[in-house]
């Protein structure tokens, strides 16, 4: 009696201390006899919650049994999980039909295919965002200066304030400087138009007339030639030979603006050939583009 007690304690022993290895195995048996429900219950604990293995191999076996018999169970979504675990692992291994059925192959690529255009779609993603970042990063960089000739402080009309963007000052000049200008030139061509540029042509009757007109076209002249030393001593007092300005997108090289568009660039190459006349041999260098 207390041998058989004894031979008992000892099965329950070894069968307790089945390594993963051989609870694979029979996970195994158990999925060549199509037995689906006792393959994932011996190869489930072995992967979750914690891997059982400690060879990579075995755990790339156990994921795809476990996967291909939870498809043949009608769990796909499952099946699908533990391919893409594989593929992500090893993207190179293929299912055999000598193990697995067409439709777990089927799925099985179907579920690498797909993988691959979601990783391909997620790393142009990434490119397409780190590209916009390096685009705003190169405008919030970009310093254009402008050259501001001297020579542009003796402009009227407050276009030297215009051109050294202070439209402010260049409202009050343009507007000060062209009003005179156009009233004193326009008195100046009425009475030219009316009289001629002698004044014994003037009437009498006119004269009074006539001659506050030409004093309002002197002092008209006088206020235009004070607004314009008035606008020639602003535009000198705040010159610069250079400007910051604003650059657009015309100045950021191509393959930053526009990456999805630019070309491979073109690679050069340093070619040696043999060459032969009637007199001699010699090589002759080349560069290919």
């Amino acid at each position: 009696m207390r041998s058989w007690l004894v031979i008992a304690i000892v099965a329950l022993a070894a069968s307790a201390a089945a390594t993963p290895r051989q609870d694979l195995d029979l996970g195994v048996k158990n999925f060549r006899a199509r037995d689906w429900q006792s393959a994932i219950r011996v190869i489930n604990p072995l992967l979750y919650p914690r891997i059982q293995f400690a060879s990579p191999d075995d755990v790339m076996e156990a994921r795809l049994l476990l996967g291909a018999a939870e498809y043949e169970a009608g769990n796909k979504d499952r099946a699908v999980e533990e391919f893409t675990k594989v593929i992500l692992q090893d993207p190179e291994r293929e299912l055999t039909p000598l193990m697995f059925s067409e439709g777990a192959i089927r799925l099985y690529d179907r579920t690498k295919e797909d993988l691959k255009a979601r990783l391909e779609h997620d790393a142009e993603k990434k490119r397409l965002a780190e590209a916009a970042a390096r685009l705003e990063e190169y405008r919030k960089s970009l310093r254009v200066y402008e050259a501001r000739p001297f020579g542009f402080n003796f402009i009227p009309f407050g276009i030297a304030q215009y051109v050294q963007d202070r439209p402010g000052m260049g409202t009050v000049m343009a507007l000060g400087q062209g009003t005179t200008f156009l009233a004193s030139v326009g008195i100046f061509g009425y009475l030219v138009g009316t009289y001629g540029f002698r004044s014994n042509a003037v009437k009498l009757a006119d004269a009074n007339r006539v001659l506050l007109l030409q004093r309002i076209e002197i002092g008209t002249g006088i206020a235009f030639f004070g607004f314009y030393a008035w606008g020639v001593y602003d535009a000198i007092r705040h010159h610069k030979s250079r400007q910051l300005v604003q650059g657009d997108d015309s100045l950021i090289p191509p393959e930053i603006l526009n990456p999805t568009k630019t070309k491979p660039a073109k690679t050069s190459s340093l070619r040696l050939a043999p060459m032969f006349t009637q007199d001699s041999v010699g090589i002759g260098l080349g560069w290919e583009n």
